[in-house]
């Protein structure tokens, strides 16, 4: 597969961005009066909550109607919060870890209330499904995403087996993009720091002739890297990543709009490298005699993480006298080329090389009703194809043999959720979501001398029907209750880098029965938002991810787990212009059933990725200042003690720790231009984001998280 070059497509978008405002404007036979500046909000008046508007079941809802539990964030919230990135959001959601993969920057590890997917490889499937306004993604690979060009991000927490369906035990991001909406704007902003950190963001919008509206964005992000590899003194873990998005937004008669967006993304940085962790005073070979974790040795000087996406969807929205009816049609692809040092010494114990090729197409109808009886429904149809190919090799001591593994996917579902409303109080929801998928899978192994080593090949194919019952009261216009009860499913799958025939085993499809009861409150006058809730999981199957002693790759059903705890978050204005926020989440999270031959696996083992406790607070201040306003904020994040693999393995386990994050900000009147100080990690925490403990391989390592870092932001309205 051959992507567009990214310099081209990122050339296009800041052509794009630096055109004059008249090579537009002068297309415009009658041109759109100005529109009104975003103005900064007016601390006098921001003494009460604004209601948060979303569409997590696929219609414009009230945040405090919807009877799920959800994170919401906005623009502002985003850019006020630090949240840049797609691993930011685990400073506002409770119960969720998210980091990078291990041995890349690009791939996203994303475990939400104990359940998600540590393996990369493209035969494991993630847990908690991503989507890009309608479009879902699948891999790990290429999914940490930088926030940019956003209009809203929400996280649902909890299985979303009818609406979602695929690969969403655990729950869904979806990230909903600025719409071309025929605007003039024009928005540069950018941000500078230590570590060699230098950002640039551009967005323009508008339209041309009397009814194309245009959207465009491009996006650069740079950064040095924060580890020294003492082996060959240089600093390594840098980022280089280049992006971009257009839209295109055209009426089609008097009830139809269609939209194109294209986005492309070309990443260059270095593959992460690992620190080893193992100190003096214990039985092992000591891997970190300085004691310092962002110091490291490698032999592998020519490390590669070189990424290219490119991402086309087509969308016709058509308004009946009935209802709304969508056609999304899409086309991903995307190249991946890695090659890094797993092991963390100046030794060949574990080095990993992968060239992923890998392309999806799909195709999703959606039916949503918009009458004012008491009676709502959406129903759609869901088809979805991805090939992937990708020859793999790990060197484990010497150079081993390349894998060459192929799977082609193929997902098909029909879906419907209905709510009744039996007063202006009460209401029931059902929805059912019938899923198929079918896999087929395939590997050719060749020796490092050119010989045949082994071939496999498999196709499997898995069904389930999934159901959601809801029920939910308003007792008055400020509170809300509701419970649930909802399935989901995972398709089964095989272990890709099996080493031999008998190593590439079969897992069964995970399924999920998830309880939920939860309270939203809207109080004190519009002004403390407080929404809390209990759920329950029962997984059968969980499927999980492991690398045993010796290297040997394993992907395995726990038969049974139980996943229980509770959710709190709440906002609160305490003066006009001051808000706190605060989060708590919790897991209690435990193997209840497992087969004799599984016992030595699970029994007396906690989940991996699944702290007890995570809780965030947070506070902003906006104050009147001249013409414009100083917003103040903090935040302080904590993650409790949680283990990194299936093992439980106490050398690298990620100890319990507490981030704080700052910025200072002016924001001129109108929204014009805006400058700030910021500070992230300020208390120069450490922690390990991922980690390997390989014994009969001679090592333990872990990659660290990203030091103090602080610089200055900026944004500036050309119009």
């Amino acid at each position: 597969m051959k992507l567009p070059c990214s310099r081209h497509i990122l050339g296009l978008a800041v052509a794009a961005a630096l055109l004059p405002a008249g090579a537009y404007a002068a297309a415009q036979p009658d041109p759109q009066p100005d529109p009104q500046p975003e103005a900064a909000a007016d601390p006098q008046d921001a003494s009460t909550l604004e209601a948060v508007t979303v569409t997590a079941q696929r219609r414009e809802e009230e945040l405090q109607k919807t009877p799920i539990s959800i994170t919401a964030l906005s623009k502002e919230d985003l850019e006020r919060k630090q949240v840049a990135r797609l691993d930011d959001l685990k400073f506002e959601v409770p119960n969720l870890v998210i980091e990078p993969n291990t041995g890349t920057t690009s791939g996203a590890k994303i475990f939400l209330r104990g359940v998600g997917a540590d393996e990369s490889l493209f035969t494991a499937d993630p847990a908690v499904a991503i989507y890009v306004d309608d479009v879902y993604i699948p891999r790990q690979t290429g999914a940490m995403l930088d926030l940019y060009d956003v209009e809203r991000i929400e996280v649902l927490r909890g299985p979303q087996g009818t609406l979602y369906g695929r690969n969403a035990t655990g729950g869904a991001i979806r990230y909903i993009t600025r719409q071309p909406n025929g605007d003039p704007s024009f928005v540069v902003s950018g941000q500078f720091g230590n570590l060699g950190r230098g950002d640039l963001r551009t967005a323009l919008g508008g339209r041309l002739g009397e009814a194309l509206d245009f959207s465009a964005a491009a996006l650069t992000r740079n950064r040095d890297g924060f580890s020294r590899d003492v082996t060959n003194n240089r600093d390594v873990n840098d980022q280089e990543v280049y992006a971009m998005r257009l839209g295109f937004s055209l009426p089609l008669g008097d009830s139809t709009r269609a939209s194109l967006a294209l986005d492309g993304i070309k990443e260059r940085s270095g593959p992460a490298y690992a620190t080893g962790v193992i100190r003096a005073g214990g039985t092992r070979p000591v891997s970190d005699p300085d004691n310092d974790y962002y110091t490291l040795q490698t032999n592998v000087v020519q490390g590669r993480n070189d990424l290219d996406q490119f991402g086309a969807v087509l969308t016709l929205e058509t308004e009946l006298d009935w209802a709304t009816w969508r056609n999304i049609a899409h086309y991903r692809g995307m190249e991946n080329l890695l090659f890094g040092d797993f092991d963390g010494t100046a030794q060949t114990r574990f080095h990993l090389f992968q060239d992923q090729d890998q392309d999806q197409k799909g195709y999703e109808s959606q039916l949503i009703s918009t009458g004012d009886g008491p009676f709502t429904w959406v129903g759609g149809v869901f088809l979805f194809r991805e090939s992937n190919e990708q020859p793999t090799r790990q060197d484990i001591f010497a150079t081993g043999s390349t894998n060459t593994i192929n799977l082609d996917t193929e997902a098909r579902a029909l879906y419907g959720q209905g709510t009744y409303a039996f007063s202006d109080a009460l209401r029931l929801t059902g929805g059912l979501r019938w899923s198929w998928e079918e896999k087929d899978f395939s590997v050719v192994s060749v020796r490092a001398n050119g010989t045949p080593n082994f071939s496999f090949a498999k196709k499997d194919d898995w069904s389930k029907l999934d159901w959601r019952l809801a029920l939910d009261y308003q007792f008055n216009d400020d509170v809300m209750g509701y419970a649930s009860a909802a399935t989901g499913f995972k398709s089964g799958g095989f272990n890709g880098r099996g080493a031999s025939p008998a190593a590439i085993t079969t897992v069964d499809e995970e399924t999920v029965l998830a309880y939920e009861v939860g309270v939203k409150t809207t109080l004190l006058d519009d002004r403390l938002r407080f929404n809390a809730a209990y759920y329950r999981n029962q997984y059968d199957d969980l499927q999980l991810t492991a690398f045993a002693p010796d290297g040997t790759s394993l992907l395995l059903n726990a038969a049974d787990t139980r996943i229980q705890g509770f959710e709190v978050d709440a906002t609160a204005v305490l003066a006009p212009g001051w808000q706190v926020n605060a989060s708590v989440g919790t897991i209690d999270a435990e193997y209840t059933d497992f087969s004799a031959i599984n016992r030595p696996i699970f029994e007396g083992k906690e989940l991996k990725q699944a702290p007890e406790l995570t809780w965030t607070l947070g506070t902003q201040y906006a104050l009147e200042l001249g013409d414009g306003e100083l917003v103040m904020g903090v935040q302080a994040h904590y993650t409790d003690e949680h283990f990194q693999n299936l093992a439980n393995s106490p050398i690298i386990k990620t100890d319990e720790y507490t981030l704080v994050d700052a910025r200072i900000a002016y924001e001129a009147a109108g929204g014009k231009w805006m400058v700030a100080l910021w500070g992230k990690n300020l208390t120069d925490e450490e922690y390990f984001t991922g980690a390997f403990d390989l014994a009969a391989l001679g090592f333990a390592d872990a990659y660290m998280n990203v030091p103090r870092t602080y610089g200055i932001d900026f944004r500036y309205r050309f119009w």
